[in-house]
């Protein structure tokens, strides 16, 4: 049977940002078509077919053991990385480490929306005298979005971003600081995140955290197995009835 985590002893509840509390562009935009806007606002002249056809080269040459990589890469440098490829495959004249480093941080500038069960939820775990964080894997230009979306209810001094503080989502250190930024012991954390492994699962058996999350927006994931103090959920309302149960 698997152990849930124990909502009694939780004091602060630590998001995710991307396709957790917020989408960029539209809801319904794909990776692909985010990724073509995002190098147009550069000057890269590119479509959603141009940037799918650079991402099926580089699929294949890290499928031959040609190079290293993802398309859904974590960390900063890995996310360059990906850049400067499709870049290259795309014609573009300036590969540079510094332009792609552009683009990255551009992504948190990208117009952004709050999922619709964001703010009601969020305001009522703080009626519980819940701390709120986020921790991210991002560029710090993603602080300015944050505070004009949510900046009323999580201030700017407890949110933790990978880019500031050197280190990223699974790794536990960046869990134990986004934790300590709220002054608050891991074992009574819990972090609701869209990735099951990299924020779930690490933030439990990495970081040390009471509880992981995944919010399965797209309710995909009924059938999978789940570590103990791991939960799935399909919406951020059902965290109410979680600590409903503790009232």
């Amino acid at each position: 049977m698997t152990v849930s985590p124990n909502f009694a002893v939780i004091t602060a509840v630590l998001f995710d940002w991307d396709f957790t509390l917020a989408y960029s562009l539209g809801l319904h935009v794909s990776h692909i078509a985010r990724t073509a806007a995002l190098f147009q606002n550069y000057g890269v002249a590119c479509t959603e077919a141009d940037v799918a056809a650079a991402q099926a080269s580089l699929q294949a040459d890290i499928s031959r053991g040609m190079m290293a990589g993802s398309l859904r890469p974590q960390k900063k440098r890995e996310i360059i990385q990906l850049y400067r490829q499709l870049l290259r495959r795309l014609g573009h004249s300036d590969g540079s480490y510094n332009f792609a480093y552009e683009i990255y941080a551009g992504y948190g500038r990208l117009p952004h929306h709050l999922f619709d069960d964001v703010q009601p939820t969020l305001r009522q775990l703080k009626t519980r005298q819940l701390q709120l964080g986020i921790l991210s894997n991002h560029s710090s230009s993603v602080r300015q979005t944050i505070e004009q979306l949510l900046g009323d209810i999580i201030p700017q001094d407890q949110l933790t971003i990978s880019e500031e503080v050197g280190v990223h989502k699974p790794s536990k250190t960046i869990f134990r600081r986004a934790a300590a930024r709220l002054r608050q012991d891991p074992a009574t954390c819990l972090y609701v995140g869209d990735n099951l492994e990299v924020d779930a699962v690490a933030a439990v058996a990495n970081g040390g955290f009471a509880g992981g999350i995944w919010i399965d927006r797209e309710d995909k994931g009924g059938k999978l197995p789940l570590p103990d103090k791991v939960l799935r959920i399909t919406s951020l309302a059902q965290l109410s009835l979680f600590f409903g149960q503790k009232a």
